[in-house]
This record gives C-alpha cells, sequence and structure tokens, in this order.
C-alpha cells in the first residue's frame, strides 16, 4: 500500500476513534492497523501522545478550540501533527498530504485552514 493510501487509511482510524466514539479494535480499516506499519506507528503515537498533539494544534488555533473546529480537520491535523513529531517526515509533503485530505473530505476551505494551521506548526518547529 502507497503512504498516500496509509495516510488515508490513518485519518480515518483517527476520525472514528475521535472522542472514544469507536474502540479502535471495533474501527473498520483496524486490519489496516494490523498489517502496515506506518499505520500503526502514527496512530499509535497519536494514542499515547494525545494531549501533547492536541496543545501542539491548539497553539495555531485563532478564535477557536480543537473541539470547535470539524471533526476532518481535527483529525486531519492530528495525524499531520503526530507525523512530524514522530517520524521526521518531509514538512512539505505531509503538509501537502494532508491538502489533498481536506480537499477530498473536508468542506470547501477546509484545505486552505489545514494549509495555514501546519505552516504556522512547521515555521514554530523548525530546528
Amino acid at each position: 500500500m502507497k503512504r498516500h493510501e496509509q495516510r488515508k487509511k490513518a485519518f480515518q482510524l483517527l476520525f472514528q476513534i475521535d472522542k472514544s466514539v469507536v474502540e479502535l479494535k471495533d474501527t473498520r480499516f483496524y486490519e489496516v492497523y494490523q498489517t502496515e506499519t506506518f499505520v500503526k506507528s502514527v496512530i499509535d503515537y497519536y494514542v499515547h501522545h494525545q494531549d501533547a498533539v492536541n496543545e501542539e494544534i491548539s497553539r495555531f488555533l485563532t478564535g477557536y478550540t480543537i473541539e470547535r473546529i470539524s471533526k476532518v480537520e481535527r483529525n486531519i491535523l492530528r495525524l499531520a501533527v503526530s507525523e512530524l513529531l514522530s517520524h521526521g517526515a518531509p514538512v512539505k509533503v505531509v503538509i501537502d498530504e494532508a491538502v489533498k485530505l481536506a480537499k477530498n473530505y473536508g468542506d470547501k476551505d477546509s484545505h486552505r485552514f489545514v494549509n495555514g494551521v501546519l505552516k504556522n506548526f512547521a515555521v514554530q518547529n523548525e530546528g
């Protein structure tokens, strides 16, 4: 499975477990979590560091809390920030992939919002 498809499945898994609506083991695509190392590592990173990931995202939300942004945007941002923090992936690639997910799953301007938050995150975390 190509990395883009893995990111898509990881987003779909995060979307399902958001606010503990569904247990990870009961999600659709759980078999992908079990078989794809990248998906498992990103999901596990978020699950074990969710407070820190959510705080990082919240630092770049102006006039919103993480709970007030759409479920799609929230989980795309969680995926991207988790990948950046855990894998040291190329920032441009992660942002481009997050923007693609936002265009496919989000509202009309979701991709702009996701792009802005992630670019601000990346600038603040350059080191």
